[in-house]
């Protein structure tokens, strides 16, 4: 913790043009000094001075912006099957030495779908009442023991766990490790477990003022998913990975239900590759997709073009074979070798650029330094994005996966008949076990509901049902799980 004597702190801030944050602060009780304080101490105002200004440099450069198409993407229902045989059992055996991890950006509240505790603790209604945080967690456990069934003897779930490390937010921070704890990490190993939470930064006026919320708080905000990088350095995480003997590290959001955890084909298909940077990415549904889109830049390096910055006509743009030019969306679904992810660490972190977004900020008022709701946009918000590393890989590859089996994320409430909800959300993941079910040759019956839930503790991808449901029928809505009895 900063010792510093508090007063020359709030010198430094005066002289860095800052000193407006305390206007109110004479005025305050001592217990909210003191929370104040808090809140000043966590920002470096000289940073935030530099921030600023090159952000003002970025946005009076003149730029034109080049893009290409960017080539190097696999479509995984079109891989030879003994290609992506191999893939898989290249990322079975990294697993089975313990140099395959999983990093999840968790730093999300559900305010948006009405409650303010951790989106990973968000249950959309199956059956089982499991929420994301749970269904992942036993995917990882299925994973260890497809594992140990392929290696048998040579495989240690003891000694080489798949490591999992979580990225949170000073608001998800307690709740998320006290929510693991309680449940006793659901049979996973403590030491596999490694929180860390990524840094708040002031928000500011487009004169570069940081704003307070009130007299007695900063408005301070996540730094973007972008900020993973520092944090993976600053809280050790760097190099806890590096004295565990980490060689790839799976990364996702922890909104997305389908979420195919550590994927070992698309770990293999890396590694087979050489590349240092990968990244799963869709096919757009629409021209007007409003997403950002895997490209070259003018220096043919792998970028995300976003929506706002791709021209009316390159949306249109369609290859040789009638499929659209700009056509794979970044879905924050990545991975990264660790040699990569050290090197953006100790070489990078002053590269990546803080984006801009207007935001009505709430902010005190100038007299009684009470919190006010602007009706306008007031302030900026400043975020990295995870993307952003991109141009630094030396060779990226994609794997284009299929939305329906791996990519539903949940985003907005229910009851409003909105996209990227509970209700879809719980749609798409009934659909896909019910595809399982009916692979493994039983029989849907769906006159009733069109709820269906697998564990992930009796199948991970389709496989272990052909036994349990083969010649059935289920009547829906249904778990499957350990505890059947047909």
């Amino acid at each position: 913790m900063d010792t510093t004597n508090f007063d020359e702190i709030r010198n430094e801030w005066i002289e860095q043009g800052q000193g407006h944050v305390f206007n109110w602060f004479d005025k305050l009780s001592n217990e909210e000094k003191l929370n104040f304080e808090n809140d000043i101490r966590k920002v470096n105002v000289k940073e935030v001075n530099k921030d600023y200004k090159n952000v003002l440099l970025d946005r009076d450069e003149q730029k034109i912006m080049k893009y290409e198409h960017f080539e190097n993407v696999m479509t995984l229902n079109k891989i030879r099957e003994e290609d992506k045989k191999k893939w898989e059992d290249i990322g079975y055996e990294l697993i089975s030495k313990g140099e395959v991890a999983v990093l999840l950006l968790a730093g999300g509240q559900a305010t948006r779908l009405g409650t303010t505790f951790p989106k990973g603790f968000y249950d959309v209604g199956l059956p089982s009442k499991k929420s994301l945080f749970q269904l992942q967690a036993e995917r990882i456990y299925r994973l260890q023991q497809l594992v140990a069934e392929r290696y048998c003897s040579s495989y240690d779930q003891e000694s080489k766990p798949i490591q999992w490390y979580i990225m949170t937010s000073e608001a998800t921070h307690s709740e998320t490790i006290k929510f693991f704890e309680s449940k006793n990490y659901f049979g996973l190993k403590k030491s596999a477990f490694f929180f860390f939470s990524q840094s708040m930064i002031p928000c500011i006026t487009p004169e570069g003022k940081i704003i307070n919320e009130s007299g007695s708080k900063l408005s301070l905000s996540p730094n973007g998913n972008g900020g993973l990088f520092k944090a993976l350095s600053t809280s050790g995480a760097i190099d806890d990975m590096r004295k565990k003997g980490i060689k790839y590290v799976t990364q996702y959001c922890v909104d997305n239900i389908l979420i195919n955890m550590a994927d070992p084909v698309f770990v293999g298909y890396m590694h087979d590759q050489s590349a240092d940077c990968g990244a799963k990415v869709v096919s757009k549904s629409d021209p007007r997709e409003p997403v950002g889109v895997m490209a070259l830049n003018g220096d043919g390096k792998p970028f995300v073009l976003e929506y706002s910055e791709i021209d009316e006509q390159s949306k249109f743009k369609k290859d040789d074979n009638g499929q659209l030019v700009f056509n794979y969306a970044h879905i924050c679904i990545n991975a990264f070798s660790f040699d990569f992810l050290d090197r953006i660490a100790k070489n990078h972190l002053d590269h990546l650029k803080y984006h801009v977004a207007f935001k009505k900020i709430p902010s005190a008022d100038p007299v009684s330094g009470a919190r006010q709701s602007p009706s306008s946009p007031n302030g900026w918000k400043l975020e990295k994005f995870i993307f952003d590393v991109f141009p630094f890989s030396k060779k990226m590859v994609c794997l284009e996966i299929e939305r329906s089996k791996e990519f539903s994320p949940l985003k907005n409430c229910g009851g409003m008949n909105l996209p990227d909800s509970p209700e879809t959300c719980l749609r798409d993941i009934s659909n896909l076990h019910k595809g399982f079910i009916e692979n493994a040759g039983g029989k849907i019956d769906s006159s009733n509901s069109t709820i269906c839930e697998v564990s992930p503790l009796i199948s991970l991808n389709g496989e272990n049902l052909k036994n349990i449901v083969n010649d059935k029928t289920f009547i829906l809505p249904i778990e499957i799980n350990q505890n059947l009895n047909n």
